[in-house]
């Protein structure tokens, strides 16, 4: 099948999906900017040898013509790119596919906006989003179950797996044994809260207490920095920085356990990174993820991202547990079942379907509002 699977722009993750994609199908790989302020991926060699290229959205339609595309994977329903995108589509009649991870706990907006995403989302042929709670979500918008398959997101578990055999991960300098959190220093990422569930742990357990690692970056390193100070844990956490897609897996492979414990979170492609590394697993309940990858008491638990208390105490129980290593191979069992060949395998079920399908009702209608939202931001 010759597939367009379109990124806003495209990183470690979805270079990974496309080259699983490619095993099957033809696929043109576009991206609406090269660079990701968010994220500071360094991708741009691979990406040319990948033969991603960027567009444009009043330059897409030509080149989806082109190609003589087959079905068109488009992430998300709500940025202009991908609402251009969907406008192409619709202009050249060919069937598009959502790709999404939105949930119910993610959603920031009113009933009218709910309103006008039931009008757009009618508008996708099928989708293939991530788990159990975005296939909830996209149904409570009207869309069919039918047409809806799961396994979006994903990881390079390989990538991630190089310890597993046993080859000692570089340690550069870290403490013994720590927690470890890959995250963006912003506010969804609850990060002083972490740090103040963690200092809980560390008046626990002072003598033998674990430490505290963070890797990444953003605008509220420093007032974490601040926070750990205060609560007097500062020379137990440890802020490394922006870590490249190259290090990380060492930075899991020498950790006792992950954390992630933010407030909302779309998924969380860091747990699958920690499980397929072999980690334990502390997840909060505002990530997405958590229904699909976390086996309470299995490979790990599931936290309230408001209740530090509660979070500390799973820290307690991680760090003195006999079954640190039963759980971090459960998580690498669990974890196995959701490599890039899901995503390869979903996409390709997603745009049979919508292959198969005939343009739903009120096309005119959304046609009309996705022109609109793509000029509204």
């Amino acid at each position: 099948m010759r597939i367009a699977l379109l990124f806003r722009s495209y990183g470690p993750y979805h270079l990974a999906r496309l080259k699983a994609l490619r095993k099957d199908h033809t696929v043109l790989a576009v991206e609406w900017s090269p660079v990701d302020g968010d994220y500071g991926w360094e991708e741009s060699e691979r990406k040319r040898e990948a033969g991603v290229i960027a567009l444009s959205a009043n330059k897409l339609a030509a080149k989806l013509a082109e190609f003589s595309t087959e079905a068109v994977a488009i992430p998300g329903y709500s940025e202009p790119f991908a609402l251009g995108a969907l406008r192409s589509c619709n202009k050249l009649g060919m069937p598009a596919v959502l790709m999404s991870d939105t949930h119910a706990g993610s959603i920031r907006g009113n009933a009218g906006r709910e309103t006008l995403k039931r009008q757009v989302v009618a508008l996708y042929r099928s989708a293939l989003v991530a788990g159990k709670p975005h296939v909830e979500y996209l149904t409570s918008l009207g869309f069919p179950s039918k047409r809806i398959v799961a396994g979006y997101d994903v990881v390079d578990n390989r990538h991630f797996s190089t310890h597993a055999a046993g080859s000692a991960p570089k340690n550069d300098g870290l403490p013994q044994t720590y927690f470890f959190c890959c995250a963006r220093f912003v506010a969804k990422k609850n990060l002083q809260f972490l740090v103040e569930a963690f200092a809980q742990y560390r008046r626990e357990h002072l003598r033998d207490a674990w430490d505290l690692v963070i890797a990444g970056d953003g605008p509220l390193r420093d007032a974490v920095a601040r926070h750990a100070s205060e609560l007097s844990v500062g020379p137990n956490v440890h802020i490394l920085g922006h870590r490249s897609y190259a290090e990380l897996p060492d930075l899991y492979a020498a950790a006792g356990a992950f954390i992630l414990p933010s407030v909302v979170d779309e998924w969380g492609l860091v747990v699958n990174e920690a499980m397929a590394t072999g980690l334990p697993v502390l997840v909060s309940k505002g990530a997405g993820c958590h229904r699909d990858l976390v086996d309470i008491g299995v490979n790990g638990f599931v936290f309230d991202p408001a209740n530090a208390g509660e979070l500390a105490g799973l820290m307690t129980r991680i760090a003195t547990s006999t079954r640190r290593n039963e759980m971090g191979a459960a998580s690498r069992r669990i974890i196995a079942d959701w490599d890039v060949d899901r995503f390869a395998n979903g996409l390709t079920a997603a745009a049979d379907l919508a292959k198969s399908s005939h343009s739903r009702k009120r096309f005119h209608i959304g046609g009309a509002i996705a022109a609109a939202l793509s000029f509204a931001r």
